[in-house]
């Protein structure tokens, strides 16, 4: 396994985990198991403030799936 299939995997396993927290986080906030936008609206720093960081490691994500789509193709076709 190289670097780019480990930045893979591991970058993906990471960005999953980390909006599963936040989607539990979300969820914490329903009332009588109803999720209303008013009951969110407190969060809505926190959820801002984490795509901005998150979109970042997405784009890393992307660029490696990117470029191994691109190797898996060229080494199939040679």
């Amino acid at each position: 396994m190289d670097i780019f299939q480990k930045i893979f995997l591991y970058l993906g396993a990471l960005i999953a985990a980390s909006f599963l927290i936040m989607a539990l986080f979300a969820l914490s906030t329903a009332e009588n198991g109803q999720l209303s936008v008013e009951g969110l609206s407190h969060m809505e720093q926190q959820f801002s403030s984490f795509y901005h960081f998150a979109k970042w490691f997405v784009y890393i994500w992307l660029a490696s799936a990117i470029f191994l789509f691109v190797r898996f193709l060229i080494r199939s076709f040679r």
